[in-house]
């Protein structure tokens, strides 16, 4: 089965706040559980609360100044195409010269990818894709459209189950909770990285997942796998 990448990440990780699996470190790249060093916040005609932008400076130990800087450079490489909305990177490099620039002495980082099956690679374009003419492309869709295959050069640490959001944005099956669920239901085994091991049939669980009866978000769900990348 061929993997196209679907975006590249910098994250910083932080112990589940809640859940049977409290205090656990989950290499996920939804915001919903980790920190991600590129944010809206790093945009600067998007809109961030008082209240995150003062958590954002704590969080990263960045000054008003800091966060001028890098929003400078984050619009021209949005011009650019190098990221995308809402706190994606399309390639390692741009990821790289971005950590070094405003990051080089936090070493508490993780730089990982997310690739979707080809089989579900259709359907996430048509999910993701602008809604008209007005509406920008998404970080997911702009890198998924290149369809650059993972060549698996990278460490595989394992397959995140993922509900996009129509702005980009995802949660992962850690948010609502579901380890025990799913291993009860369909004996999936979950890894030192969170993350759910290979499984011989993801239909099953995808079909569960997309099911609103259970009280998921609904939104579209897929299986990915994700890559941590080191340089």
């Amino acid at each position: 089965m061929k993997y196209y990448i679907g975006a590249y990440y910098l994250i910083k990780l932080k112990p589940l706040e809640s859940g049977t699996i409290k205090g656990s470190k989950i290499y996920t790249c939804s915001r919903c559980i980790n920190d991600s060093f590129f944010d809206s916040w790093a945009i600067s005609w998007a809109t961030t609360e008082k209240k995150e932008f003062e958590e954002t400076k704590r969080t990263f130990n960045l000054t008003d100044k800091n966060i001028e800087e890098i929003q400078v450079w984050a619009d021209k490489k949005l011009d650019e195409q190098k990221l995308g909305w809402i706190n994606t990177f399309s390639d390692i490099k741009t990821l790289t010269e971005y950590k070094e620039k405003f990051f080089p002495k936090d070493s508490n980082f993780e730089i990982l990818s997310i690739s979707f099956p080809e089989s579900d690679l259709d359907e996430v374009l048509e999910m993701t894709k602008p809604t008209d003419k007005l509406t920008g492309e998404v970080g997911i869709y702009h890198k998924l459209k290149t369809k650059e295959i993972d060549l698996e050069k990278d460490e595989s640490l394992g397959y995140d189950i993922i509900g996009i959001e129509a702005g980009g944005d995802f949660h992962s099956f850690h948010c609502n909770d579901l380890t025990n669920d799913l291993k009860h239901k369909f004996g999936i085994t979950i890894n030192e990285f969170g993350l759910i091991e290979n499984y011989a049939n993801w239909n099953e669980i995808m079909e569960f997942m997309n099911d609103q009866e259970y009280g998921f978000e609904p939104v579209p769900w897929f299986y990915v796998k994700v890559n941590r990348i080191t340089k």
